[in-house]
């Protein structure tokens, strides 16, 4: 991003080519973005330096094993926010944490093996956690959309 500003359009041409395939070379990025190789360079580094992207690889939580997933609403003392925060944090089966306004104070995505570990996850894991005063939980039965893109891919228009 140009000088801290916000990422302008080749910034996000850049980004959709990566989210695409960020296996590609600069040259072959500027290439589908109509720029030059050190320009690409610069600007993933500056993207990557900025916090704005990270290249990581993305996995599949079903080909891994994962069968289940549920979403979790958490009703809270606030009192204990900050420790209930960082036991969730640490779990590795919580892939996603917010705090939240409204019906529930905290909202959780977890994933689980298969319902036996959700179970046990619910009433021997969450119920351990001091502050914690109600979970409702939803599983997920088909996940029809889960997206990481921030961006048309270029592969869309084709």
């Amino acid at each position: 991003m140009p000088n801290g500003t916000l990422p302008d359009d080749l910034d996000r041409a850049i980004l959709a080519v990566l989210q695409e395939d960020a296996r590609l070379t600069n040259r072959a990025i500027a290439a589908r973005v109509g720029s030059s190789e050190p320009t690409v360079r610069r600007r993933i580094e500056r993207l990557i330096a900025s916090g704005a992207i990270k290249i990581v690889a993305v996995a599949s939580p079903f080909a891994l094993g994962y069968g289940v997933m549920a979403i979790l609403g958490l009703q809270i003392d606030r009192a204990y926010q900050r420790q209930i925060e960082d036991a969730l944090n640490a779990m590795p089966e919580v892939r996603f944490v917010g705090l939240t306004l409204g019906s529930y104070d905290v909202l959780l995505e977890v994933w689980m093996q298969d319902n036996a570990a959700l179970l046990a996850f619910l009433s021997d894991r969450l119920s351990a956690i001091p502050g914690i005063h109600r979970v409702e939980s939803w599983q997920v039965l088909k996940l029809s959309k889960y997206s990481y893109d921030w961006g048309v891919q270029p592969s869309a228009g084709a």
